[in-house]
């Protein structure tokens, strides 16, 4: 979603949408995300706009050791600075594309790994086995 600043003069808060479906093909670790109804709030200073903005995102993630599905929640909330000053996270344009700036901080703060409850107990090393011409020096060593 693109949005136009001098629209946000007219209006300042406001609710939109994102559906991110395209976006996640190509990251392997995100099965599907539900799309994402954001709250935005613009606040104008001398010549720097900040958007306020926050929402909740529904992600089913994959299971770093199974690959099951893993479903995800997490909320948004940032306060992101459009300017020319140093503390801008943004440079101010006449357009702001909203929607691909949030969806770098979704795939910023979602976790790296994520298990599935069923992953807790899998192994997929055998245990070593001691071989049978050292299994005396074993209990000598570990005698107590």
């Amino acid at each position: 979603m693109k949005i136009l600043v001098n629209d946000l003069k007219d209006k300042p808060s406001f609710d939109f949408i994102c559906n991110y479906t395209n976006e996640i093909k190509s990251i392997e670790d995100i099965i599907s995300i539900k799309p994402v109804n954001f709250h935005l709030d613009a606040f104008f200073t001398d010549d720097e706009v900040t958007l306020s903005v926050s929402g909740h995102v529904d992600l089913t993630l994959t299971c770093a050791k199974t690959l099951l599905p893993v479903e995800h929640q997490m909320d948004i909330t940032e306060s992101i600075i459009f300017g020319s000053s140093e503390d801008a996270d943004f440079i101010l344009e006449d357009e702001i594309d909203i929607s691909d700036i949030l969806f770098g901080y979704i795939i910023a703060e979602k976790p790296y790994v994520v298990y599935h409850p069923d992953a807790k107990n899998i192994n997929f090393e055998k245990e070593k086995s001691i071989h049978p011409a050292f299994a005396d020096l074993n209990k000598l060593l570990h005698k107590k």
